[in-house]
């Protein structure tokens, strides 16, 4: 049986094909963190591996399916196992966290309420970090917001998890519960799991570093890989990256 790559692009470029560099890469199992100076580019890349806006140049393909022209079932099966958490698509105001968190099983039916409300609470049991699941959003804090946004996704039991700036809005004690979160249990849930984020400590653990400017697109082994690197736009990033990360210690 021949491997294919969870991930897979082929010259994808993102927008309208101009300025923006193309990229290719096959990614397996691990955790991916997509680095660069502009997080809105980032965010962009993102959007495109995770097949939410279409590629105008290239090929992309999600678990062995490509992500251009699919049928309304395929297209509704894909969504299910890729999972893509952004703080611009918030909890419900009307339901409670863990309503929350059912909600897309219960829309999707993939199982009994009380089976699905057994899934949701032993998410929500892998926080690490105490959560008033009964409360609507509203009286929340960022973090808990965050954490429960992301169980959201994983409910589906997602082979593909992509996260855009889940640190936003989060102090220093909050993103330490996160970033644990992340290459915890996020790790254990799903196969591949990126995230988009300027997060120097999450990407030091990171299996490979997907630097985004400009210029350059490209896929490194892991942080040290980049380090490394002699591209202009990696060491003007990484320059940047010391100078902030310097002053917030």
């Amino acid at each position: 049986m021949t491997h294919e790559s969870l991930l897979i692009a082929r010259d994808v470029r993102p927008g309208d094909g101009g300025p923006a560099p193309a990229l290719s890469l096959a990614l397996d199992p691990g955790l991916v963190c997509v680095v660069g100076s502009e997080q809105e580019r980032l965010t962009v890349y993102l959007r495109l591996l995770a097949g939410i806006v279409p590629c105008a140049a290239g090929e992309l393909r999600l678990l062995g399916r490509p992500t251009a022209g699919p049928g309304a079932r395929d297209w509704q099966l894909l969504r299910r196992r890729v999972g893509f958490v952004t703080p611009q698509a918030p909890l419900l105001s009307i339901m409670n966290g863990l309503r929350n968190v059912m909600l897309p099983a219960l829309y999707h039916h993939v199982a009994p309420e009380r089976e699905v409300e057994q899934r949701a609470r032993s998410l929500i049991d892998e926080f690490g970090h105490d959560v008033d699941h009964e409360s609507l959003p509203a009286y929340m804090n960022d973090l808990q917001r965050h954490l429960l946004l992301i169980a959201r996704a994983l409910i589906l039991e997602p082979r593909i998890v992509l996260l855009d700036r889940p640190f936003v809005g989060l102090d220093p004690a909050a993103q330490i519960v996160l970033r644990d979160y992340i290459a915890g249990a996020v790790q254990r849930r799903a196969a591949l799991v990126l995230v988009a984020a300027n997060d120097r400590i999450l990407a030091q653990q990171a299996g490979a570093v997907l630097f985004v400017a400009a210029g350059v697109a490209r896929l490194f082994a892991g942080w040290e890989a980049m380090l490394a690197a002699d591209d202009p736009d990696v060491q003007a990033y990484l320059r940047l990256e010391r100078q902030l990360y310097a002053a917030c210690e």
